[in-house]
């Protein structure tokens, strides 16, 4: 079992004999440590875990012996050093070296004791000068020490992976789409890219309206109490949540308001909230705005310049003709969509009625990832964001859903991703937004979007395979059906991927073209 966060934190010292020293550490404590497992919420446990004192001092004594040995230290032969005097002068080191690997041993051991498949990494439950509250594994072992004797014994809350069957996957019935390119698909492609080389500009006068953007100082209360004061955070007047606290009226409480207002809005702390004490109770949010920012697209004159074209009238010639040749890519959309759907609907799988955040973070994740493949502008991907974390709790829903199924679809096909594959992806992302491939896959990483990408390729090659092992049924004029053979995808269905982004620009004939070149 890999947990991505405490594999990572171990792996410094899993090298050569550490790592065999480690696994023996591992096999030690499956047979000693003791863990009291309690439900806390659908598919989330809490573990309440002791390791005993004589593991403890073993692995303490262990170091110190191996560290006496090969430790030079001033005015003694090497090895010949007094264990108190290393003990003064490496204890600190020792003890929080070994405090991390037992930490993250002892999880692992109790975890596959109780046969827990953990969902990413445990929180812990720590004590901080503000209260009780869970905290990930690197802000947990700055608050969680080494007993000087006795046992030591945490609490960590862990989200785990549900357990069902899979479906069939070969032979899946899925029908030949019919797409058309409309009016209205030619007239929103090309919005989109005007916003996506938009920008969002302070309103001089004016009072915000739906998706415009407000900066504004947030201060949280709770039963008097101030809990949060933040300075200058950027908002979108809709629904959203803010520090883990769903705001579904938002858009109410910021809808008409002026740099210099100030307004407030009630919340209910979530049940999963990082500090427990605060679970479940009233709150309240305080706004005061300083500015409002509301999103122009590129002017369509402008656009259709930078695009090479002479005229509103070439460019949406253009763009239709990009659309038509990206048919494919339309098909692969509307058959992957059927084969989703296929999986939801016969497969036995129950999430929580009350997702946590955590959980609806896999869900926007996965979806970020999907706006991004598709050339969203950044903010239409914001306004499904704060969607998804509010309101639309079904489609959270389905989305968890399908990550579960596909995740095991993926091991049971033996389906793996590479870097190079995940480099290919960034690089068409980062043609659709007249970016650099650096820039787009450091953003992916300081949001946390490169694993998901790597998932999302996985499951989209999944996805090719039941297509590929499945019966395409051709849909007549008429209505009736006609069986067709086995068959994956519209051929080209990834060329037309690869080539959808800004409409082509006309050739040399092209007198602005030809202007920028004089």
């Amino acid at each position: 079992m890999a947990i991505p966060g405490l594999t990572d934190e171990l792996d410094p010292a899993l090298s050569g004999d550490a790592e065999e020293d480690s696994q023996k550490l591992l096999a030690d404590l499956k047979e000693k440590v003791a863990a009291e497992i309690k439900d806390v919420g659908t598919l989330r446990k809490e573990m309440a875990i002791t390791v005993p004192a004589e593991v403890i001092s073993e692995r303490l004594k262990k170091n110190y012996d191996e560290l006496r040995s090969d430790a030079i230290v001033p005015g003694f032969r090497k090895g010949r050093a007094p264990l108190q005097l290393i003990q003064k002068r490496f204890g600190s080191d020792v003890r929080d070296s070994l405090k991390t690997m037992i930490i993250g041993q002892s999880f692992f051991a109790a975890a596959e004791n109780n046969e827990i498949d953990a969902l990413g990494d445990p929180l812990f439950r720590v004590e901080t000068k503000e209260g009780v509250r869970l905290a990930e594994l690197n802000e947990a072992m700055q608050h969680i020490e080494l007993p000087e004797s006795g046992d030591l014994r945490y609490v960590c809350e862990v989200e785990v992976k549900p357990k069902f069957e899979l479906p069939e996957l070969k032979g899946v019935e899925i029908k030949d789409p019919q797409i058309v390119i409309t009016d209205d698909m030619l007239e929103n492609s090309i919005l989109r890219q005007r916003k996506v080389r938009g920008r969002y500009e302070p309103l001089s006068d004016g009072a915000a309206q739906v998706d415009d953007l407000i900066v504004a100082d947030a201060k949280l209360t709770v039963d008097g109490v101030q809990i949060k004061d933040e300075a200058n955070l950027q908002l979108g007047v809709r629904a959203t949540r803010l520090d883990g606290i769903p705001l579904p009226e938002l858009d109410q409480t910021l809808a008409g308001v002026r740099p210099g207002d100030e307004r407030s809005t009630d919340c209910q702390i979530p049940d999963d909230y990082e500090r427990p004490d605060l679970r479940g109770k009233q709150g309240k949010f305080e706004f005061k705005i300083h500015e409002v920012k509301r999103l122009a697209p590129i002017p369509m004159e402008a656009f259709a310049e930078q695009s090479g074209f002479e005229s509103e009238q070439e460019l949406r010639a253009a763009v239709r003709e990009d659309m038509e040749l990206e048919r494919n890519l339309l098909v692969e959309r509307a058959l992957r969509e059927q084969v989703l759907q296929y999986l939801l609907d016969h497969t036995t799988l129950d999430v929580p009625e009350k997702l946590s955040a955590r959980q609806t973070d896999r869900a926007v994740l996965r979806r970020v990832v999907e706006l991004q493949q598709a050339g969203a502008p950044v903010g239409e991907i914001e306004k499904r964001i704060d969607e998804l974390r509010t309101s639309a709790t079904e489609e959270v829903a389905r989305e968890l859903k399908l990550e579960f199924i596909l995740e095991k679809v993926a091991e049971q096909l033996e389906v793996d991703v590479t870097d190079e594959e995940v480099n290919s992806e960034i690089a068409v992302i980062a043609r659709r937004y007249n970016s650099r491939f650096d820039r787009i896959r450091d953003d992916m990483h300081r949001r946390g979007l490169l694993a998901q990408l790597a998932e999302q390729i996985r499951q989209d090659k999944c996805v090719r395979v039941i297509l590929g092992d499945g019966r395409i049924v051709a849909v007549q004029p008429d209505g009736e059906e006609a069986e067709g053979p086995a068959e994956g995808p519209a051929e080209g269905a990834d060329e037309g991927a690869e080539k959808k982004k800004a409409p082509k620009k006309k050739a040399a004939k092209n007198k602005t073209a030809k202007k920028k070149q004089d």
